[in-house]
């Protein structure tokens, strides 16, 4: 058993601590060879023994399912990332094209309106109708991608729902293999251990919490993340298709000056949705996350005030396992020592653990500080046209020009904002993958290295 704990020492998976929690039942070979009451303590042992396997076991299959959970969620294509970044990016570049042309035609027109190309203008106009529709194709490529992984996920069972009804089952077998450990205990009040083993009790309730803790935050975070990428598509989409027809629709007006207007008030509303975006894809992570959370813990009965008493219910089970001057094989006080670094490690992995999910799943927020403002530099260029259309037009062309000219300088810097955020973003990305997976902190990486160390001590256990 010490090579066991040894060998483990720096393992940070909390079942697995949990269940060396379990095993070596405190000082039961000491009191049953100095009891008077052998007999009747060797049934103790021998029935506290059982129902200890029984848990481990239980837990054990437990806990595989949520990690196997975990590996699906987090897995991510990269051949998708660069296919969204791909068609964000011709969109974006098309649209600068299009700005920088118009930048010089309704500067000179503006000038001297005999110098102004509708044909060049128009050309621009077909290139960022084309770059939209593109960018927008993109985004409903992903919707179509989570789409199909959603259907695997749920045909293997491994999606969120068909996971919460597996984990209610299995946590409804822990809570019952407990009570029989309770009514076993209390049955044996007169043993020389029954304080201990009560104190014991609260602190497997305690653990069991930990485990609900943990698996409700990852299932929240993910829940929310999906949700969360698929309105950020889907408004994604939207705003790109509109941005197309308001292409479409100012390429008519070129010959048909009436539909100026209404191109311009396309645009000006395409803008404003790629302002609001980031900000309403923000809100609704925070939101959605939380009321997952709350969701999920009032379903698996996790309770706060259990994980918060641990620390002062070890301090209790070490001074009594103290007190009963235990052998080095039996000593819990060694068991509490190595579960308190566990504790530690298991707030670092968690806490490490939705960091890197969030940061891995930010493509819906990779904008949340850039994309209002180019959304808002859109919407404004919007606003200066329909302007100048409504107020201008025909009997002041110049100042409408100009209008249009200034619009049209808030579109470029707008545009080349959109090019180089969706590139500093890729490269950044990448970046951060690297260092992750040359330290060996991906995702996938930790809950291969978990399943790995659960399978030893699932090996272990059987032995018992």
């Amino acid at each position: 058993m010490k090579k066991f704990i040894a060998h483990n020492r720096s393992k940070n998976l909390i079942l697995s601590l949990f269940f060396l929690q379990l095993v070596c039942p405190p000082a039961l070979a000491e009191a049953v060879t100095s009891s008077p009451a052998a007999p009747v303590q060797a049934d103790f042992r021998s029935q506290y023994s059982a129902i200890t396997k029984r848990i481990l076991m239980e837990s054990i299959a437990l806990e595989r399912l949520s990690l196997e959970y975990r590996r699906k969620s987090v897995h991510r294509s990269q051949f998708n990332k660069f296919v969204f970044f791909g068609t964000q990016e011709a969109g974006a570049a098309t649209g600068l094209a299009f700005e920088a042309t118009a930048v010089q035609q309704f500067g000179r027109a503006r000038r001297r309106v005999r110098d102004f190309e509708p044909d060049t203008l128009g050309n621009g106009l077909r290139a960022v109708e084309i770059g939209s529709i593109v960018a927008g194709s993109g985004s409903g490529y992903m919707l179509s991608a989570n789409l199909a992984k959603y259907i695997q996920a749920r045909k293997q069972g491994k999606d969120t729902a068909s996971t919460n009804k597996a984990v209610t089952a299995h946590l409804k077998e822990v809570d019952k293999l407990l009570a029989e450990r309770k009514q076993l205990v209390e049955a044996n009040s007169g043993d020389p251990i029954y304080n201990r083993a009560v104190i014991e009790g609260k602190v497997l309730e305690g653990l069991r919490g930990c485990f609900v803790d943990e698996y409700s935050q990852f299932s929240a975070n993910t829940t929310s993340s999906a949700a969360t990428e698929n309105l950020f598509f889907l408004l994604n989409a939207s705003y790109n298709i509109l941005g197309a027809v308001a292409a479409e629709v100012g390429y008519k007006s070129l010959t048909q000056p009436r539909l100026n207007g209404t191109s311009n008030i396309l645009f000006t509303i395409s803008g404003a949705m790629a302002a609001a975006t980031p900000l309403l894809c923000a809100a609704e992570l925070k939101l959605y996350r939380k009321h997952l959370l709350a969701a999920q813990q009032r379903k698996f009965g996790a309770s706060q005030k259990q994980i918060e008493e641990l620390p002062a219910l070890r301090k209790q089970l070490e001074d009594l396992s103290a007190a009963t001057q235990e052998t080095p094989s039996t000593n819990s006080t060694q068991r509490l020592a190595i579960y308190s670094q566990a504790g530690d490690l298991f707030e670092k992995q968690l806490n490490s653990e939705v960091k890197t999910m969030q940061q891995l799943n930010k493509v819906a927020l990779q904008n949340s500080i850039a994309g209002p403002a180019i959304g808002s530099l859109l919407m404004t260029q919007g606003i200066l046209g329909t302007r100048g259309y409504y107020h201008y037009f025909p009997w002041r062309v110049r100042k409408q020009f100009d209008l249009n000219y200034k619009g049209a300088i808030c579109g470029t810097v707008g545009t080349s904002m959109a090019v180089l955020g969706n590139a500093s973003w890729l490269v950044a990305s990448m970046v951060y993958e690297h260092h992750l997976k040359k330290h060996k902190r991906m995702p996938e990486q930790l809950i291969d290295q978990r399943l790995e160390h659960l399978k030893e001590v699932e090996n272990y256990v059987s032995t018992l």
